[in-house]
């Protein structure tokens, strides 16, 4: 009797602790999100004062404009550029964010889909678009990291939209297919040069073929680990043009037996370059479940 009261204090004990733990998560990731939605109101106020110094001060560096088929990399704010003469002779006088959208948060990162408005300066919008934002934590500041913006895909041919759309999917397919062979060579093939990645807070840089992001360490995955191969899964197109993709997934990594040990969410750009389709750019999420070795 004794040992059975005692088997249930221990059971009632870790019980609570976990709840105590997702409860405390939960309110982390809420805290993370409200401070990076006040960090997206504040890069707002700046972009729209058209001063560059203003706008520097919203970034959080390396920082990444991610442009048609390139990705400008701002390792410090005196790199990071933007032309606002240029924007004001096209008609610009502020920018407004008409919705947003969280696709996912973990403590230190935020993933944001806006849909924003280009107004003339009598308020009259011009143009409208979608971008994809990536907002961190660096020090205790919250600022964007990361940006992509598309023109509006309802403006454009959709026949045009799905061809991208198939190409891009079937991209992404290529790029699990290759990584599940070990295969670098077949690898590199869906990806492009440069790139980057934010895995949680670390920013990795791919800037030639030499980059873990090109030849993934294989053998000390499978030693450290026990990976035998990865999974994706629910995989959402979020933001699609004819040269890019934005998608929403989460990735799983599996054990020879068969089991899955980790699960993490991400959002992965791809662009079509030269004709060929490969990813440019990640965002990977604190896993949602990890159990490995």
């Amino acid at each position: 009797m004794i040992k059975l009261i005692f088997t249930k204090r221990i059971i009632t004990f870790f019980f609570f602790s976990f709840c105590m733990a997702s409860a405390s998560l939960g309110q982390d990731l809420a805290a993370a999100e409200a401070q990076a939605r006040t960090a997206l109101a504040e890069f707002l106020i700046a972009w729209n004062s058209g001063e560059i110094a203003n706008v520097r001060e919203a970034l959080n560096y390396p920082h990444v404009t991610h442009g048609a088929g390139a990705l400008v990399i701002a390792h410090q704010p005196r790199e990071f550029r933007q032309n606002f003469d240029l924007l004001r002779q096209q008609g610009w006088a502020s920018s407004s964010f008409d919705r947003v959208t969280t696709y996912q948060v973990s403590p230190n990162k935020v993933n944001f889909g806006v849909d924003f408005s280009r107004k003339n300066a009598s308020g009259e919008t011009y143009q409208t678009g979608h971008v994809f934002y990536v907002f961190s934590e660096q020090d205790g500041k919250w600022g964007m990291q990361y940006r992509s913006g598309v023109q509006n895909p309802a403006q454009l041919p959709a026949s045009e939209i799905a061809l991208a759309l198939q190409e891009a999917t079937g991209a992404i397919y290529a790029f699990f297919a290759a990584f599940n062979a070990a295969d670098p060579v077949a690898l590199r093939r869906v990806l492009h040069e440069p790139q980057a990645m934010m895995n949680n807070s670390n920013f990795i840089e791919g800037s030639t073929e030499a980059s873990p992001l090109f030849n993934p360490n294989f053998t000390a995955m499978r030693e450290t680990e026990g990976w035998d191969h990865s999974l994706i899964q629910d995989l959402n197109p979020v933001s699609v043009s004819p040269t890019k993709v934005i998608f929403e997934l989460a990735f799983e990594r599996v054990n020879p037996a068969g089991n899955v040990y980790r699960r993490v969410p991400a959002m992965w750009a791809l662009s079509k370059v030269d004709g060929r389709w490969g990813v440019e750019f990640r965002s990977l999420m604190v896993p949602t479940l990890d159990v490995s070795n």
